[in-house]
Formats: structure tokens, C-alpha cells, sequence
């Protein structure tokens, strides 16, 4: 659950224990004189007696409407209904995953949600959120989306849709189990979808369904999480998403399964660098450096450590600086053809290591060390690869499996790549590597969007072979097997 959401649990149980004290006490028989009681016995009056039962009652069942009727104010019946809300909610919570364990208590063994523990907690979400929607009107994201990204629809609309899409997550939970899926397990879950799809369809009118893929669709997810801290205006967003949704529609995640050919690899690196083109046409050159510079993992990486230990906010910009500089005396060195491939490698890789020390100078030893095995820009010179940052005529397309940004690109030395010849790509793989065992020409870079990991492994591999992708895209689970170029370039 959201912190926000805990926060007010917490002064939701504050407020129940006090409103249960100040009821227990206003329902107790305040002492009177016996005229004022009515009766000799000093009995509470039969009205008094059925007001007090009521607020026991209603005090019982946490109802808002009985606490109200019963006299306690709305605020404080509305919060005491609250508490009684989350009590239910963190119960059948506790209840579901005891009965997923099965009463095993060994703490130290691996567990995961079985698919009816998934449907009962989501269940029980649903039931908080139906609680905090009757009190607040907004379920504070619970159900998967907060009211200002839906500020456009009508409060009936938005109540109707989050019951849409409550209803279809509550099903599609059990068709997965510990991640993995049968092949009937997708296409119901394909089938439910696209059911899901035509309900919200038939709810919204064609302006409010294009305002709601605008705001929750994959390639919404994809502008926003790569270089939406960039975009200044909705305007540019919604520029950068048509590009993106054209670009997926050719393009799906869910094709690049199996066996995937030479030319399905050629294609797709030649849609993302034409992509980019479009984003720099589309955005004009200033706000395209922005969003580059936004979306750079490596660069997010640095900027991560800088904050981290206080350096200058400059800091960033000055390393990225320095890149460029490396990356054009690379390219220099790659190009001299008076230099065998022995002598080219070896100046590259003095290169790497004079980049690595001016590193630690600017950054400090231990923030360098932290950075220097993610950038893949380092770990290419110190592997005697030339690289840039853009894309160049004699370098490996860039083609990241699990979508994510590309900041630097390998060069290959003149002549590597002849007319007709195999053509190399650039592929990202999960890895487990550090820098000490790293294959060789391998480098290291962080991860640039929420969610990815740490460390992925760049591979230089031909597309005259064949490579085979796991089901998942996501580089967190994928597995790739990949023909490597025959030997490192020199």
C-alpha cells in the first residue's frame, strides 16, 4: 500500500480509539437525580436506554449512515467507519497469505502468492477502496490510478471504469503463478483484455477513450517513464506519444519471441533510429537534448551518486562533457588507418584509462568506483572499442530488447563492415556480471527507467544468425541467446 494510504491508517486508528472511548462513555448513564431518571430503581429512561443500544449497535457494525443516525458527528462517524474499514481489510490481508502459506513457517524458503491468495487480497483492496471512495470520493490510488490523472471524466465515469478494472484484475489474477504462464493461461488472458478493452470502449466516448490510452497505455508508460521529467507541456507529450504508439504498433514487444530472424532485428534497429529522428524533428533541437539528456541511463545513473553524496548539481553536465570529448578522440583513433589493430586497441584502451582516472577526479575515488562499472562508454574504451554518442554510419544499430534508452553506441574501425556483409547490432542483456568478469568486449550500464536493473551486459552480435528471446522483455527476466560477432573489433 502507498505510504499516503498507511499515514492515514494510522490516524484512522487514532481517531477509532478515541471515538470508541468518547462513545463507550457517552453511552454509559451520566449520573442524575432520580426526578431527572424518572424511576425510584435509578434506571436510565426507556429513550435513553434505546439511544444508547442504537450506538452500541451502530459503533458494531461501523456503519457511517447508523453511526450518524446515532448522534456522533459525520466527520467522526465517517473516520470510525474508516478504521473499521482498514481493521477488515488488514484482516482477511493476514488471513489470505496464512492460508496461501499453508502453515509453513519456514521463514527462510522462497514464497510466492498463489493465484486465489492474489484474487483475495485483491478482493479485500477492493473493499477499502469502496470505503474510502463512499468517504473521500477518491481511493488515493488503491485501484490503480489516482483522480487527477482521470480529472477528465465525470465522477461516475471514473467510479464505472475503476469497477471495470477492478473486476478484470480480480480475474486475470489467477492465470499466472510464480511468473510463469501456460500457453492457455495467455490467450485468456489475451481474450480478457480485450474484453476489458471493449467495456471501457462502450463506456467513454471516442475523445474521453483517446484521453484515457493518452494516460495508461504501454506506450504512454514508455514516453513517460523514458523522458517525461524533460517534457515542459502536455502538448509535447502527446507529440512523443503518437511517434511511440505508431513505432509499437509495427513494432509489439509481444513479436520479439522465439526464433527472431536477421531481418526482424535489421528492421526494428533501423524503426528505433528513425524514431529518434522524428522525436528531434518533432521537438527541434533544443527540447531533443533535454529529452535525451532525460532519458540517458547512464547519465540518470550519475546523477543518482551526485545527490547522493552532495556533489555539485554541475557535476553531471561535466562528466557528460568530458563523454563527448572521449567519444570524438575515440572515433579518431578508430579512424587512423595507419594504426594496425593491435596498435588501434591499445590506444583506445589508454584512452579508457585516462578517462577512468579524470573520472576520479572529478567525481572522488568512491563515487567513481560506484559509476564507472555502469558506464558503458569506459567499459568500451577500456575493451579498445571506439564509441558515440549517436548513432554513426559505422556503428552497430542500436536494438534494446527490453525497450530501454540508448546513450552510447560502439564504432566500428573502418572497413569491418563490408557491402553486403553481415551487419552487427548492439544487444541488452540482463546480466549478473560486474566488471571483473565481464565478457570480453562487454560493458556495463545502469538501468534508465523505473523498475529496470542495475547491470546489463552490451553484446556486439551479427544479425546474419539467428537469436532466440525469451517470453519476457522486461531485461529484469529475459534470456537471450545470441551469436557474438566472431572476434572483438581491434
Amino acid at each position: 500500500m502507498k505510504p499516503t494510504t498507511l499515514l492515514l491508517a494510522a490516524s484512522l486508528v487514532a481517531n477509532v480509539a478515541l471515538v470508541a472511548l468518547v462513545a463507550t462513555h457517552s453511552a454509559d448513564p451520566a449520573p442524575a437525580s432520580s426526578a431527572a431518571i424518572g424511576t425510584a430503581s435509578g434506571k436510565p429512561s426507556g429513550s435513553a436506554s434505546a439511544s444508547s443500544d442504537a450506538l452500541r449497535a451502530a459503533l458494531a457494525s461501523g456503519d457511517t449512515a447508523a453511526l450518524t443516525a446515532a448522534g456522533l458527528p459525520a466527520d467522526v462517524a465517517r473516520d470510525l467507519s474508516l478504521g473499521r474499514a482498514f481493521a477488515r481489510y488488514q484482516q482477511k490481508i493476514s488471513a489470505a497469505r496464512t492460508a496461501g502459506a499453508g502453515g509453513d513457517n519456514r521463514w527462510w524458503r522462497n514464497r510466492t502468492s498463489a493465484p486465489r491468495t492474489r484474487e483475495e487480497e485483491l478482493l479485500a483492496r477492493r473493499e477499502l477502496s469502496d470505503a474510502l471512495m463512499a468517504a473521500f470520493g477518491d481511493d488515493l490510488g488503491l485501484s490503480g490510478a489516482d483522480a487527477t490523472q482521470f480529472a477528465f471524466l465525470s465522477p461516475e465515469k471514473r467510479n464505472a471504469l475503476r469497477r471495470i478494472t477492478q473486476d478484470y484484475d480480480e480475474m486475470m489474477a489467477k492465470f499466472s503463478a510464480g511468473g510463469v504462464q501456460l500457453a492457455s493461461d495467455k490467450e485468456k488472458l489475451r481474450l480478457l483484455r480485450a474484453e476489458r478493452d471493449r467495456d471501457i470502449a462502450a463506456l467513454l466516448t471516442p475523445a474521453e477513450l483517446a484521453d484515457y490510452e493518452l494516460r495508461t497505455s504501454p506506450s504512454a508508460a514508455t514516453v513517460r517513464a523514458r523522458y517525461g521529467d524533460a517534457l515542459a507541456s502536455e502538448d509535447d507529450f502527446k507529440k512523443l506519444y503518437a511517434l511511440q504508439k505508431a513505432y509499437d504498433e509495427k513494432f509489439p514487444a509481444d513479436a520479439l519471441t522465439g526464433r527472431v530472424t536477421p531481418e526482424t532485428l535489421r528492421a526494428r534497429t533501423d524503426a528505433q533510429a528513425q524514431l529518434q529522428s522524428d522525436i528531434r524533428a518533432a521537438l527541434g533541437e533544443d527540447k531533443y537534448a533535454a529529452v535525451r539528456r532525460a532519458a540517458d541511463p547512464e547519465l540518470r545513473t550519475l546523477d543518482s551518486l551526485v545527490s547522493r553524496v552532495g556533489l555539485p548539481a554541475t557535476t553531471t553536465d561535466r562528466v557528460a562533457t568530458s563523454r563527448e570529448t572521449y567519444a570524438a578522440e575515440s572515433q579518431r583513433i578508430n579512424s587512423d588507418t595507419s594504426l594496425s589493430p593491435t596498435e588501434r586497441r591499445a590506444q583506445l584502451q589508454a584512452l579508457g584509462t585516462k578517462a577512468k582516472s579524470e573520472l576520479a577526479t572529478t567525481l572522488g575515488a568512491e563515487v567513481a568506483d560506484a559509476y564507472s562499472p555502469r558506464a558503458s562508454w569506459l567499459n568500451m574504451l577500456q575493451s579498445g572499442i571506439a564509441f558515440s554518442t549517436t548513432p554513426t554510419a559505422s556503428s552497430p544499430g542500436g536494438l534494446s530488447l527490453s525497450g530501454a534508452t540508448q546513450s552510447v553506441y560502439p564504432v566500428m574501425p573502418a572497413g569491418t563492415t563490408a557491402a553486403g556483409g553481415p551487419r552487427q547490432v548492439v544487444n541488452f542483456v540482463s546480466s549478473t556480471t560486474d566488471s571483473t568478469n565481464a565478457p570480453v568486449g562487454g560493458a556495463l550500464f545502469s538501468g534508465g527507467s523505473s523498475g529496470e536493473p542495475t547491470n546489463r551486459t552490451m553484446q556486439v552480435i551479427s544479425v546474419g544468425s539467428t537469436t532466440t528471446a525469451g517470453p519476457n522483455h522486461h531485461d529484469a527476466t529475459t534470456t537471450t541467446t545470441v551469436a557474438p560477432a566472431a572476434t572483438p573489433p581491434k
